[in-house]
């Protein structure tokens, strides 16, 4: 008997459930995390501070199952940082948290048929939370030169994170 080839790939990089992920950013991060709706979603607010001579941001990063996780600035206002200047590499904030919604990696491009740069497989302790701290690093170096240095593929704020 044959053994399919994906169900070997999802015993070889297992999804990581909330509960773990939620273990992961409690004791790898400092910061609030909860488990909300019905066991579906964990949440995480914190701050980050990308250098010692950054700022402090307040940040929330939101992870529900079968969907991408999104990363929120609450505080500062980035908007208000960037005195009106359009910002790169976010996403229009649909989640109902006030803040700045960041773009942090590749999400799945259907039309382009580009696969996701974040897994569910992947903690986000490891991930997200320090490709937010870079991010906001980058948005710094921005801040003072007016040159996004951070990479990533070029889109508008009104391109889909899905969710």
């Amino acid at each position: 008997m044959a053994t399919d080839s994906s169900f070997l790939k999802r015993l070889e990089s297992p999804v990581i459930g909330i509960r773990e992920q939620y273990l992961a950013l409690k004791y790898r991060s400092t910061g609030n995390v909860s488990i909300i709706d019905n066991d579906k979603t964990v949440l995480w607010e914190g701050t980050l501070q990308p250098t010692a001579l950054s700022r402090t941001y307040t940040v929330v990063i939101k992870y529900t199952l079968s969907h991408p996780p999104v990363c929120i600035i609450k505080a500062p206002d980035l908007s208000t940082l960037a005195k009106d200047k359009l910002i790169p590499h976010i996403y229009r904030n649909k989640t109902g948290i006030k803040g700045t919604q960041l773009c942090l990696y590749l999400p799945v491009v259907k039309q382009k048929n580009k696969v996701s740069e974040w897994e569910p497989t992947m903690l986000l302790a490891d991930t997200v939370l320090p490709w937010a701290s870079v991010w906001l690093l980058y948005f710094e170096f921005w801040l003072s030169s007016g040159v996004w240095s951070g990479g990533g593929i070029e889109h508008s704020e009104n391109d889909i994170c899905q969710r």
